[in-house]
């Protein structure tokens, strides 16, 4: 279940440290929207990358693999696969499993695809586990709903992304994949690149592929920034209680779990 809403007054009620982020993400996305897609693509080059295809990044066993969207990203998916926002993405929350459950849960899986048709998307295997609300208890509010700041792509119960293919690595949504999926190793933070691990790294690319991966970097840090400055100005704070923190635990008894989610447009409840 989903119900969204906005506050038109952005900066209404906001604290002196939210307001220095939001100064703070203005001066930056200036700076980097004068960054130098040709120094960016030198260093990119320098440091060389190709996709080896082992579909490790999509995979918790191998990191934490979760895929931060923006709205503008879930509706593109929505549009290409027919699914549902919820089922598409969900609250962005800590990585709570370890990848040691992740291959367990995996090796479950294996069990009963050989003894099942099992569904591409399956609900059941899509909703992140909510089971230390201690972890969270800085997000409850006094009704029990856990606020989250941003959306991610749904997982399998095993962690794994829920648009891998099992067998062939490969992506469902390829053509419409996340922009932080289609420059990944490579992310920006704080004005300098940056990557994560993998087995692609070192690899020669050409001058032709790095400008245009420099450029859709670029891209996506100045869209981050500014799809977080805008959650920033339109969100308002609300207050912590121990009340709050036992109707959360009490939810999770009863399989439930209440959301409020943040984003650029506003706030969205859900039921997950």
């Amino acid at each position: 279940m989903e119900n969204s809403g906005s506050s038109n007054d952005r900066n209404s009620g906001k604290t002196e440290y939210q307001l220095t982020l939001i100064d703070a993400l203005k001066k930056e996305i200036e700076i980097a929207r004068r960054l130098d897609p040709e120094k960016l693509a030198a260093e990119i080059k320098k440091t060389g990358f190709s996709c080896q295809n082992c579909g490790k990044c999509c995979k918790r066993a191998f990191g934490d693999n979760r895929v931060v969207l923006t709205p503008q990203e879930i509706e593109k998916i929505q549009k290409y696969t027919d699914l549902s926002k919820l089922e598409v993405a969900g609250p962005l929350i800590p990585d709570l499993s370890c990848p040691e459950e992740a291959e367990a849960v995996e090796k479950e899986d294996r069990v009963a695809e050989n003894s099942s048709i099992m569904p591409e998307i399956d609900e059941k295997k899509t909703s992140e586990p909510f089971r230390t609300p201690e972890l969270l208890k800085e997000d409850i509010d006094p009704d029990g709903n856990i606020h989250a700041y941003g959306w991610m792509l749904r997982r399998k119960k095993n962690g794994d992304c829920v648009f891998l293919e099992k067998d062939t690595n490969r992506c469902r949504i390829y053509p419409v994949r996340p922009v932080l999926c289609s420059t990944y190793p490579f992310y920006i933070e704080g004005l300098k690149l940056y990557t994560c691990e993998c087995e692609g790294l070192g690899v020669h690319i050409s001058a032709e592929e790095s400008r245009k991966l420099a450029g859709s970097l670029l891209s996506r840090y100045i869209s981050e920034l500014e799809d977080t400055l805008a959650m920033y100005e339109k969100y308002e704070d609300f207050e912590r209680t121990e009340k709050g923190h036992e109707i959360a635990k009490n939810n999770l008894e009863k399989g439930t779990c209440i959301y409020i989610v943040h984003d650029s447009r506003g706030i969205t409840k859900i039921i997950d």
